[in-house]
Order: structure tokens, then sequence, then C-alpha cells
């Protein structure tokens, strides 16, 4: 269950005050704001419409009176935007939706206002699942709506079938960073150097840290282009350009200081990237998640025993092992995920490791590279490295899920034609095989196991335990 609090875009606090740069209303067409003003509060933040229609629209978060989503981590560092997935032409992706409100995740749905032909565009935030349909945070107060009173979305908007499936037009995926955003550390500002150095982000959502290591304290996500000054001397600092690992103490225009990551910054400027223009009606870009292939697209074998991985942020999908603009293909949200296609032995000691690349496929079966420091294991597990022992003789053996959402496949391939079903951690299988617990924790084997369900398949040997 995703917790905030119910406001409301017609609340007569706010509903006349304009939306962005335009003559419309908040109370009028301000769902989309004040469903994402109720997303924020939920992840730490204390604000209202008004207030982020404010800053929106200081920060270039508005074109006319659209709400452009992209916009807000570098307004509220603690957000992340994952995503707009429309499916108006398509049934919405339920299962999706589904994992992200089960772990807790903020999801905004498009839906329709309307019986009229055609989508009267309507932006909802999910509250949680109940049965077949989702409890909705709905931004527009109707009589009778309160905190108390459940609202379901297929029983309020119900003109395109009364199906979750035909009802969803539309799909914002968000994330945050931590439950509430952490207290900033006290800091004293450096005086800025004599000789000025001037550094340049080279692409989106390049991040000001408190400390020079992905785990600083984030103070702010910057746009390609945006110029920083550097509080180092500059021989020290050009000798670290581009350099995997290493970090460079900056000031960006606003007067704030921290380190950014070497690797995401260059002495010659580029041409700045804008935010991507999101509007509340839905429509095909280059960005979006790639559909699944279609199955006349042959796909390359995997190798044996081929990890699952999926972002820790959104990340760069390049042609290349190479940071450089030249080489990225497109941007990875948080919600896909990636089927490595080195040997697992190879690219286990990469995961997670700073410098260090490997080679996936994306959900549209293309083959690129990315930064092994930004993904992790499917299911959020470290792989093991050290096969357990053989257990005792006699009795049926049995296995354990080490870590939520472990696969049964009905073959020993990650793919989505052999996924039978996901389980939870501490889920129970009979290993099914002649010496299968012998794999216990090996990091490119399989084990056929049955499930006490009923079906017999094969799960991933680094994702179970004795």
């Amino acid at each position: 269950m995703f917790k905030t609090q119910n406001l409301y875009q017609n609340d007569e606090k706010w509903k006349n005050k304009k939306l962005g740069h335009s003559n419309e209303t908040i109370g009028g067409w301000g769902c989309l704001l004040t469903s994402v003003t109720m997303m924020l509060n939920g992840i730490g933040y204390n604000e209202t419409p008004e207030t982020v229609n404010e800053k929106m629209k200081s920060a270039g978060g508005f074109q006319g009176a659209f709400f452009i989503p992209s916009v807000l981590p570098y307004v509220w560092p603690n957000c992340a935007y994952r995503d707009m997935q429309p499916c108006e032409s398509f049934p919405a992706p339920i299962a999706l939706i589904d994992a992200a409100v089960a772990a807790g995740k903020p999801v905004i749905l498009q839906v329709d206002w309307n019986k009229q032909a055609g989508i009267q565009t309507h932006f909802v935030l999910v509250k949680e699942k109940v049965g077949d349909d989702y409890a909705l945070y709905d931004p527009y107060k109707y009589g009778g709506d309160g905190p108390d009173k459940e609202v379901l979305l297929t029983t309020r908007y119900k003109y395109n079938g009364k199906k979750l499936e035909s009802e969803i037009s539309a799909v914002l995926w968000f994330d945050s960073y931590s439950i509430a955003p952490p207290e900033p550390p006290k800091v004293t500002k450096v005086p800025l150097p004599a000789e000025k150095f001037t550094l340049y982000a080279v692409e989106d959502d390049l991040a000001l840290r408190a400390d020079p290591s992905v785990g600083g304290y984030l103070w702010k996500r910057m746009v390609a282009g945006t110029e920083l000054t550097c509080l180092e001397p500059k021989a020290t600092a050009k000798a670290r350009l581009g350099q995997q690992g290493q970090w460079i103490q900056v000031e960006e225009p606003k007067g704030d200081q921290g380190y950014v990551a070497a690797w995401y910054v260059s002495d010659q400027k580029e041409k700045p990237s804008a935010p991507a223009t999101t509007t509340p009606a839905p429509a095909s870009t280059d960005t979006s998640a790639p559909k699944p292939a279609s199955p006349t697209t042959p796909a390359a074998p995997l190798p044996a025993g081929a990890l699952a991985l999926v972002p820790t942020e959104e990340l760069s999908f390049r042609s290349q092992p190479v940071i450089s603009p030249e080489t990225l293909i497109r941007r990875i949200p948080v919600t896909e995920q990636l089927v490595c296609v080195e040997p697992a032995n190879q690219a286990i000691p990469k995961i997670g490791v700073t410098g260090q690349w490997v080679k996936v496929r994306d959900a549209g079966n293309k083959q690129g590279y990315v930064a092994a420091w930004y993904v992790k294991y499917a299911s959020g597990s470290t792989a093991q490295t050290t096969p357990a022992a053989p257990p005792p003789a006699g009795g049926p053996v049995k296995v354990k899920a080490s870590c939520e959402g472990v696969a049964l496949r009905k073959q020993p391939v990650i793919s989505d034609a052999s996924l039978i079903k996901r389980v939870p951690i501490f889920y129970e299988f009979t290993v099914n095989e002649p010496g299968g617990e012998t794999k216990v924790g090996a990091n490119n084997q399989w084990i056929k196991v049955k499930d006490p369900a009923g079906p017999e398949g094969y799960v991933a040997a680094w994702f179970v335990t004795r």
C-alpha cells in the first residue's frame, strides 16, 4: 500500500489558482498536479498543489497547462520519475502495476472520466489492490468523498469495459530513493579558486552529492549542459575527467557545492538535452520502454544460467561500454528487467562494481551495455558464491527461495515464455533430480524441482538455499 493523505484539486484553498503558465485552473485541470503532490507527500515531502504548481513553474515543469513529470527529480531529489507508458490501444500492464503497488511504490494512472467517445483524461494515484480492482487517491472530490470513503477504479471510471486492462489508458511510473528524504549533512562552503575551471554535465540526471561516492547524500540532480565551477586545482580535476570511480568537487549555478561523478562531466560544453515533455495525452516516444519482441523477431541464444538484472535507478543503455553522447541508445527505467548475455561466471564479479560494464539484452531483445554499478540481481538478491554441502541421506531433499520473487520456469532459461510463477522468500521446493542439491548456490546452474502446488520446473541454483 502506498500511504499518503488525500488532497483534492477542487479544494477551495487553491481550486481557482492558474495552472502552470495558462489560464486554466487547478480545480479544472490539476488532476496530474494534485496526484503528483500526493505522491511527493507519500515519499517524505510536505507540499500542496499550490506549492508544487509554483515550484514546477520556476523549474520549467510546465508547457502551458501541460505538466512535465520528468522535471520532478530536479526539484525533489528523493523522487525518481521512471517512465510514462501509454496503453490506450492495448491492455494495461496489470502484472507490473500490481508488483509496484505491492512493493509500496507510487503509481499514477490515466483513466477516462466521461462516457462520451474518446478518452477524457483524468489522473489518479493508486492506493492499493482490492480484489480485482485498485483503491484510489482520487484528486477530484465528488459529493460524499472523504478520507474514510473507499474509491475503486472500475466503480468510478467504467466507460471502457469495467476492467482494469481497458480502463487504464496510461501508466506513470515513479520511485523514491528512500522512504523519507534523509536529513542533509552540515557542510562548510569551499571558497572559489582564483583560476576558474568550468565543467559541464554531459547527461541528464547528474547527481550532486555531499560525499564522493554513489551513497553520498543527494543534494540535487542536474540536466545535461549544466555549468559547474570546479573547486579543485585544474590539473588535478582534469586528470580525473571521464574516469570511472573518480569524483570532482564542484559548485553548481545556484551556489550549492558537492561532488559529481567524473565520468559524467566534461570540460567541453555539449548541447544540453531538454527534459522529455510529457503531456496528459498518451503519446509514443523514443524513450519509452520497448514493446516486447514479436514472435517473428529471433533472439540470440542465452548462456546457461543467464542472470536476470534490474536497474537500481534509471540508467543508460549504450552501444559500447563507454560514456559518451554517441554511445547512448536510450534510458532504461527501473521497472524494466534485463537479461545478461555474458556467462554468469564472468558477469557476477562485476555486478555492483564501479567501473565495470555488463552486456545485456533489453525487453525489446536489443543488446547493449549498462554500468554494472547501477544494476542488481532480479528480486534484489546477491548471488551465492559457495555451493552448499550435500544433504544427509534419506527423505526428500528440500530447497528454499533465498529472496523475494524467485522464478519457477518450464525450462532452465530466463524468458517470459519459460516463466511458470514467482514465489516469495522461503518458499519451499522438492528437488526432483538426482544430485540436484549439490548445485545449490552455484552461479551458473539450474535445479529441477517440484512445486508443492503441483507443477515441476526449474529454479536458478543461485537463488535457493537448504
